[in-house]
């Protein structure tokens, strides 16, 4: 349950592991929407092709009519990150995620501007309820003297841990009238309708055996050599599929910052159900799914996004060289953003790209 900093990490991890899915489709090369933003992680697309993407850490909302500039329609005075945008109609869903304060909200156009409205506050709801606090993450059965020898800026999400309280909503889905979020602190999909807030799912841990480059990667002593990890899941976007389901990408958590344990879920949105639709992603945190069932996956680590039909094998589908992070379809176009992570942050220059005829 705790907070993944996605953008300071992401820059090293690029160089770290090469993908080994098909090569590349045949994306024709996109149109640049915008240019000159900051860290834009998540985007949504409304149906007249009027764009609304994140500036997560310059804590800004921006607009893109067909034609237009990116125009911010949201500010937050706190400096809270702002990410988790989604679109129903005309009414604008998003995200605030600052410490022990996160917050789902509504734009709704009102002639003049927008009429703003708090919906959830996800750390309220994690304070109180915890969704994951029976799950252990960590690595379970070391010694003492084996603990004292892990490095203590990692020891404590090394070391045999409960779910923590912690929350930070990172993408949205509105299904009807139910707004479905992915909590990535909290490990949890949650469903937020007029009756409030409730769990849907916790995701599955990841789990993977110390070696030799996970030891040097952390830092690990010997003692933990060979030992099971389990690592946080974190959940990074929710998709509503052809076939009524939610789907889920996992980032997975620290470990997945350095290595492919992402994945992607099924998970029931009536009973909770979750079932494995596909492992060893690098760092997926966009998902757009098809009429067809083909998913659209950005992998913001391995710099590219997939194409892969449900229960199929995926290939890429495109390069992205500042690393992908939203991925939302409209008709056969499909969009993402460049998040330009290892770029400037003082002359940014994070995009808007749209690729057309998509299969």
């Amino acid at each position: 349950m705790r907070r993944t900093p996605l953008i300071p990490l992401a820059a090293a991890a690029f160089s770290l592991v090469a993908t080994a899915f098909a090569p590349a489709a045949n994306a024709a090369d996109p149109d640049t929407l915008a240019d000159g933003l900051v860290s834009p992680l998540t985007l949504a697309v409304a149906a007249d092709g009027t764009v609304y993407v994140t500036e997560n850490n310059k804590s800004v909302l921006d607009k893109i009519t067909p034609g237009g500039e990116a125009t911010p329609i949201y500010a937050d005075e706190a400096q809270r990150e702002v990410g988790g945008v989604s679109v129903s109609g005309d009414v604008v869903t998003f995200t605030t995620t600052g410490f022990h304060d996160s917050r789902v909200y509504t734009l709704t156009p009102n002639g003049d501007g927008y009429d703003q409205a708090e919906i959830a506050n996800t750390w309220a709801y994690e304070k109180a309820h915890n969704p994951d606090g029976n799950r252990t993450y960590g690595i379970s059965g070391l010694s003492r003297s084996c603990k004292h020898r892990i490095p203590k800026d990692v020891r404590p999400f090394v070391v045999r841990y409960h779910g923590i309280k912690d929350s930070h909503p990172y993408a949205t889905a509105v299904v009807g009238a139910t707004t479905y979020v992915a909590d990535a602190a909290g490990n949890a999909i949650l469903a937020v309708d007029a009756t409030g807030i409730r769990t849907v799912a916790v995701l599955p841990a990841v789990k993977v055996t110390v070696n030799k480059k996970l030891r040097k990667g952390l830092g690990l002593p010997k003692c933990t050599h060979g030992r099971t990890f389990k690592g946080e899941p974190v959940p990074t976007d929710v998709e509503l599929g052809p076939d009524g389901k939610l789907y889920v990408t996992t980032l997975g958590g620290g470990l997945g910052e350095f290595l492919p344990v992402g994945a992607v879920y099924q998970v029931d949105p009536a009973t909770g159900a979750v079932a494995s639709q596909g492992s060893g992603l690098f760092g997926p945190v966009g998902l757009a799914i098809s009429p067809t069932g083909t998913a659209y996956i950005s992998q913001l680590f391995a710099g590219n996004v997939l194409a892969k039909p449900l229960g199929g094998d995926p290939s890429v589908f495109t390069e992205v060289s500042g690393g992908p992070g939203g991925v939302e379809l409209n008709g056969t176009d499909l969009y993402a953003t460049d998040t330009d992570l290892r770029g400037n942050p003082d002359d940014p220059h994070g995009k808007v790209l749209k690729f057309s005829t998509v299969g």
